[in-house]
């Protein structure tokens, strides 16, 4: 009778542990909105991955707060919100908070000059961030506007809304979103506390046509990842690429023509200029931050870490490189206090793909935001 009582026990605890543990769809559903800003409308797409348990949720809701803050994901140049999901929800099972938002866009070419490209991302996307959370009566601690413009979603304002739970941000981006990462956090000091970059753009001078070219090697050499068992990923990423090009273009066009403004079909080069944007304490300090994590793939030809760091072997970086790296691009974020990681992983560019788990965790890890239940 006792190894039967025993093992009903046991089974009881089993299910009581299995309830709790988070939980990801299979596959990614994402979300679109029409964007109104600096006289123009374009379109803007999010994937909202929220891995908490009922039970964290009810617990947030009585805290009026989230147990960490959300992950605000940039991706890759014109890849999609759905695109890298094992990655993303990886970032979401894993974190302190259980929430990941993807948010991209369109690029942004209104009547204002200065709004435009990923100066104006940095705008919409973050009104995208605040409108998303809210609809999930969350909402974004510290905020302060960016720009006196307001912006409309789907024709609406977003209103302040009382007893919603309040959250920070951490900012983590891939690729050309490595910059709109670090621009993410430097225009909203009071919401961002950290910042992780994957493979990031933005630690070399260059041409826009020496970017591209740098791209077009890098993508060669991808292919290769399909004898090593990637071949589904890669093509993936491959595919998401060029629907966000090709869509990003072809939007244009009748936005050139109702705008009576031809040069908006050069928005799609714009963007690509964004991604060849040079990025130090100069124009982005990120000062107020808690911890700033920089991770480069091993064999990344792209944003390569050899060149970045003028080291041969970038599994063996030495203190004085590291060193000389954080006082280039870095200087001003020097407080006793900041955590600072440098790091180089296996893979290639498209390591958050490949290596998806490896990246998330040495992410969440560095940053402190770990979900350790």
């Amino acid at each position: 009778m006792k190894v039967i009582i025993l093992s009903l026990v046991a089974l009881v605890a089993q299910g009581s542990t299995a309830s709790t543990q988070r939980l990801v769809q299979a596959s990614a559903e994402r979300e679109s909105v029409k964007i109104t800003f600096n006289h123009e409308r374009i379109n803007a797409y999010y994937l909202f991955i929220d891995a908490r348990t009922e039970q964290e949720r009810q617990r947030d809701r009585k805290r009026g707060s989230l147990c960490g803050p959300p992950v605000v994901f940039f991706h890759g140049h014109a890849q999609r919100p759905c695109d890298a999901y094992p990655f993303t929800s990886s970032l979401a099972r894993m974190s302190t908070s259980g929430i990941v938002i993807v948010p991209v866009c369109d690029t942004p070419y209104g009547k204002d000059e200065a709004w435009r490209g990923d100066a104006g991302k940095e705008v919409i996307l973050m009104e995208l961030v605040r409108w998303v959370l809210a609809s999930r009566g969350i909402q974004v601690e510290g905020y302060s506007p960016r720009c006196p413009e307001q912006v409309l979603i789907d024709g609406k304002p977003l209103s302040d809304q009382s007893g919603m739970e309040s959250a920070s941000l951490v900012s983590v981006g891939w690729s050309h979103g490595g910059i709109l990462a670090r621009r993410f956090a430097h225009a909203y000091p009071g919401s961002v506390t950290g910042l992780a970059q994957v493979c990031p753009a933005g630690y070399e001078h260059w041409s826009t046509m020496q970017l591209a070219l740098r791209f077009m090697n890098e993508s060669r050499r991808s292919f290769r990842l399909v004898r090593k068992g990637h071949g589904k990923a890669m093509l993936r990423s491959a595919w998401g690429f060029t629907r966000g090009m090709a869509g990003d273009f072809f939007r244009s066009i009748p936005a050139a023509a109702g705008d009576l403004n031809p040069a908006k079909l050069c928005r799609a080069g714009k963007d690509i200029q964004d991604c060849s944007e040079y990025c130090d304490s100069a124009g982005m300090s990120v000062d107020h931050l808690d911890r700033i994590v920089v991770l480069f793939a091993q064999d990344d030809t792209c944003m390569d870490v050899k060149k970045v760091l003028g080291c041969p072997d970038p599994q063996n970086i030495t203190p004085e490189q590291e060193k000389l790296f954080w006082s280039t691009f870095y200087r001003n974020e020097t407080r006793p206090d900041m955590k600072r990681t440098l790091k180089v992983l296996p893979g290639t560019h498209l390591a958050p793909v490949t290596h998806s788990s490896l990246y998330a965790r040495t992410i969440l890890e560095c940053l402190d935001q770990m979900n350790n239940l």
